[in-house]
């Protein structure tokens, strides 16, 4: 017989419906923790609610078995309330909990049976087709009810002791405990003496509304994506029981077709589930496609993430990046970085979004202070840039209004800024392999492989920039007499007084084995020969740490600016170092400025005073070789002078004229060191021979060492016998690389090598010679200067 339901059933009925929409809600959902013990909360809830709706309805099997059946939701709500609890705030004492919901149903079973807590509910028939329901307590209620107070307030102690302080975290919370209250109070209410209004069912209603506040408010969940996927399984829901109504106006007819009663349920069950089935079947794929596309969308979000900083090896690169990565999941929050001062327990904003204002130092106090209570603050959001235990900074988001991110947009957030952590720790480990890469072990300078790389992101063209090029006087004396280990404390002792004498005013590099660079951006010339005679002052000081000998330490200095006299870095450092060389040839311990028309000004009378300084070594040499190989002084004296007429003709300097006519003097004195059976040999050399012959270029170089203030001559020498396609030797040097005068030496010494006449080969025809150079212009010889030798030959000129 079907009742008149009134405002009675229609409560529980109303708290059953809310909750079998919140748990359709959380059907289609991430596999985590929170999820899963909200989802146990809704279950225990739908238990407690549906029982309470079939026991109002007198569904069978009867009023005292869904009685027990709401019961035990009722009593295990709680527990599993304080389950989510207890992992929102770490809390590790699920034993208690465990334990708790085993007694729990163990009572429930035991009450079933005995009554010893509570009996089912008496029916009272309040008016004619309205029924309600009343509860007789027994003593045992009582003891249930201290022992559920008893946990309250134990969870209630645990909790306050964990969040103390954390006012955001337990605006989170807040909507939980009430919702855990108003079901305790309408529970109280419910068995109150004569009551038949369902008070109890009433809080769940009102505790439902709390869950919905929580997930409006988007403290745990997502409140667009829940909502929408309960609102397809309702849509479900109510198309399963679509065809309830037809069916049952139709059921005589369909009695009638199946033969009888009997076979009309069965069969309309079983029709109904199937149809069940598709319905959720299909509601269940929609839902999961809708949740897979934000989540792949999520996904993909992180990952362009991941790939776009890989390969990142700049801080201030990846810092645009995490910006342009939050500024996804919150597009209208102001979004800053802030990174640990060096050496200092204090941050400082390194970066920020574009819309975002400057911070007063009242604002960046309140950002800092959330690292040691995260949930300070409702309207900001941090992220730890954390690595090997140290938090090196944080990702700060700020709003004019509350923050509302999901578990999984927080989850997100939290990654970008762990997976920024790993990119730091990079940055910062490559760094630290780069800094060592681009500094002398020795001095700490700057070495010379990163001025070329500092002078390609560096130089700029519009701007005024200078180079003071220094080399330490005397160092292979000071080397020599006290040792190498003396000869590294002078080199490091020298760098550090350059580089705290030079400070921000230039950046310092070791260029060499006793040589120095300052490169200085926007300096009057004036201001440079100041900061040179500085250096050379500190240079002078007598102090404690420096090195002692007896010989004074000094610096020779050449500076030379662009654009003034240089056209471009190259030029700049070029005549940088030829100032040094006057420097010294001035006296040493010098200040040479690089000035236009100085150089050929002063060329002619220093070449004269160098050339008469270093005759007799020539000649003595030049004379050693003569007694040993008259072919080879000959041939020296040849290629000297035809390497003068080659240089004039290139357009060079008096003072590299000078310099290609001594290198030709004494390009092949290395062959003093080589047995005469081979010099002498008539006939063709073997490959032990030829092996032995290529070494007179290094003896040439061991022996030029020792001639005072030649050394200069030396890259020619060495590179004679190179070829301009790479082949050559002792370097293999190819092209350009191979120092201008060393080119011309290359041209000189073939040509002259086959006009001459040998103990094996008699002197080959001018024409055949001329032949030669032309065919292996660009392999052999530089195709340029082949052009102006042959030019020379045909003019007479040699």
């Amino acid at each position: 017989m079907l009742e008149k339901y009134n405002l009675y059933i229609a409560i529980p009925v109303g708290a059953w419906c809310c909750f079998l929409f919140l748990m359709f809600s959380f059907l289609n959902t991430e596999k985590s923790k929170a999820v899963h013990y909200f989802q146990m909360i809704l279950a225990v809830c739908l238990l407690w609610t549906g029982g309470s709706v079939l026991m109002r309805m007198q569904i069978y099997p009867g009023i005292t078995f869904w009685f027990n059946v709401s019961l035990l939701g009722l009593l295990l709500m709680p527990i599993c309330i304080y389950f989510f609890l207890f992992f929102v705030l770490d809390i590790e004492r699920y034993y208690f909990l465990i334990a708790s919901a085993v007694i729990t149903c163990i009572v429930v079973v035991c009450n079933g049976i005995f009554g010893i807590l509570i009996a089912p509910p008496r029916i009272v028939i309040k008016e004619v087709g309205t029924i309600a329901f009343t509860y007789t307590l027994e003593n045992g209620v009582y003891v249930l009810f201290v022992a559920e107070v008893v946990a309250f307030v134990y969870v209630l102690v645990i909790a306050h002791k964990k969040i103390a302080g954390n006012k955001s975290m337990k605006k989170r919370l807040l909507p939980f405990w009430l919702g855990a209250l108003f079901v305790l109070a309408g529970n109280i209410l419910e068995v109150m003496p004569g009551n038949i209004f369902p008070y109890d069912t009433l809080g769940g209603v009102l505790m439902a509304c709390c869950f919905v506040h929580v997930m409006y408010n988007r403290y745990m969940f997502d409140l667009s994506h829940r909502i929408t996927i309960g609102v397809i399984y309702t849509m479900a829901a109510v198309i399963t029981f679509l065809p309830l109504p037809s069916i049952t106006a139709q059921s005589e007819k369909i009695i009638g077709i199946l033969g009888g009663i009997d076979k009309f349920f069965p069969i309309v069950t079983v029709a109904l589930m199937g149809w069940g089935i598709l319905a959720f079947g299909a509601a269940f794929h929609l839902a999961e496609r809708m949740l897979e596309r934000k989540k792949q969308e999520q996904i993909e979000n992180f990952e362009i993430f991941q790939r776009d900083t890989a390969s990142v090896f700049v801080e201030e690169e990846l810092y645009g990046k995490i910006i342009k990565a939050v500024r996804q999941l919150n597009e209208k929050a102001h979004i800053y970085i802030f990174v640990r001062k060096e050496k200092e327990q204090e941050f400082e904003i390194v970066s920020r979004s574009e819309q975002s204002a400057d911070l007063t130092e009242t604002e960046k106090r309140e950002a800092i202070a959330l690292l040691y209570a995260p949930n300070l603050n409702e309207y900001s959001e941090i992220s730890l840039l954390k690595y090997d235990g140290i938090i090196y900074g944080f990702i700060y988001l700020k709003t004019k209004y509350k923050i509302k991110m999901n578990y999984i947009e927080e989850e997100c957030y939290r990654q970008i800024g762990a997976y920024a952590s790993v990119c730091l720790k990079n940055i910062n480990t490559y760094q630290k392999v780069y800094q060592v890469s681009i500094h002398d072990e020795l001095t700490g300078l700057y070495n010379r492989s990163y001025y070329k790389e500092f002078i390609e992101k560096e130089w700029d063209s519009r701007k005024k920039q200078s180079v003071i090029y220094m080399d330490l006087d005397d160092f292979k004396l000071l080397n020599e007499l006290y040792g190498e280990e003396c000869g590294d404390n002078i080199l490091k002792w020298c760098g550090k007084k350059i580089k705290d004498t030079v400070g921000k005013r230039g950046a310092t590099f070791r260029m060499g084995s006793n040589e120095f660079l300052v490169f200085a951006c926007e300096m009057e010339k004036e201001n440079l020969l100041a900061l040179a005679e500085e250096v050379k002052e500190c240079i002078a000081l007598t102090e404690k740490e420096k090195p002692r000998v007896l010989q004074p330490i000094t610096l020779s200095m050449g500076i030379a600016s662009y654009p003034e006299t240089a056209a471009n870095a190259d030029e700049l450092l070029r005549q940088a170092k030829k100032t040094v060389f006057f420097a010294k040839r001035n006296g040493k311990n010098r200040v040479e400025l690089y000035e236009v028309g100085v150089e050929e000004a002063g060329s002619k009378e220093l070449v004269t005073k160098r050339y008469e300084e270093i005759l007799p070594t020539i000649y003595a040499l030049t004379a050693a070789i003569d007694a040993k190989d008259s072919f080879t002084f000959e041939h020296s004296c040849q290629v000297s002078e035809y390497a003068v007429l080659l240089a004039k003709e290139t357009g060079l300097n008096g003072n590299e004229i000078q310099m290609v006519k001594e290198a030709g003097l004494l390009h092949d004195i290395g062959k003093i060191g080589i047995p005469e059976r081979i010099l002498k040999k008539q006939g063709k050399l073997t490959e032990e021979e030829y092996d032995i012959m290529k070494t007179h270029v290094e003896n040439s170089i061991e022996m030029i060492h020792f001639l005072p203030n030649m050394d200069y001559v030396i890259p020619a020498v060495m590179s004679h016998h190179e070829r301009y396609d790479g082949k050559g030797y002792p370097r293999g040097l190819q092209g350009e690389e191979i120092p201008l005068l060393g080119r011309i030496l290359a041209i000189c010494d073939s040509f002259d090598a086959m006009l001459s006449k040998r103990s094996y080969k008699d002197p080959m025809p001018l024409e055949y010679a001329v032949a030669e150079l032309k065919r292996n212009k660009g392999s052999q010889f530089d195709p340029v200067l082949a052009e102006l030798f042959i030019k020379l030959i045909t003019e007479k000129k040699i």
